[in-house]
């Protein structure tokens, strides 16, 4: 049967109940993703939001106390300073890569307007990036300070929830994928 015949309606049984002829795809060289539009204004916002985290005294800097505390607060069975410095860095360098890898597919006029793919681990990541960032500008105490653009990362959250929520995904091919 073919591909004529599947526009035409005419198919017949496809593997695990579905229609039509089902393909079989490399797991090498394919990957479920999730399409989302991106607008060139939110990806240098949080380009913003990586340069202001960057510039702000990085828990890194403050390992060593924040062990301290954590041992006395938990009488030597706390968590590991280390282990959240290396967390913090980390989703850092996915949000890195992410934003470079897209980048590369919205031109760099200010209103435009492209589509890339994230999986689901890429999407909590930058999530998690922003609510740090987010709760770091909140707080008195720390010298961190949110960009100005920062409001322009809210929308781009928000397609990224819709998007990874919905159970519509894409198979792509790998080299359109940010590995992360």
């Amino acid at each position: 049967m073919g591909i004529l015949d599947l526009m035409l309606g005419k198919s017949g049984e496809g593997q695990q109940g579905v229609e039509g002829h089902s393909y079989m795809l490399p797991e090498e060289t394919h990957a479920f993703v999730h399409p989302v539009a991106v607008r060139h204004e939110e990806l240098a916002a949080v380009d913003e939001l990586l340069a202001a985290d960057e510039e702000a005294p990085s828990l890194e800097e403050n390992a060593d106390e924040l062990q301290d505390a954590f041992d006395d607060l938990f009488d030597g069975d706390g968590p590991s300073a280390a282990d959240l410095v290396e967390r913090e860095r980390a989703a850092r360098r996915t949000v890195e890569t992410l934003l470079e890898a897209w980048r590369e597919r919205v031109d760099a006029e200010a209103d435009a307007l492209g589509v890339v793919y994230v999986r689901s681990a890429d999407h909590s990541s930058l999530a998690a990036f922003v609510k740090r960032c987010a709760e770091r500008g909140e707080r008195e105490d720390d010298p961190f300070e949110l960009p100005d653009s920062f409001p322009a990362v809210a929308p781009l959250l928000e397609r990224l929830d819709e998007a990874t929520d919905s159970r519509y995904r894409a198979v792509v091919h790998t080299d359109l994928v940010p590995s992360t």
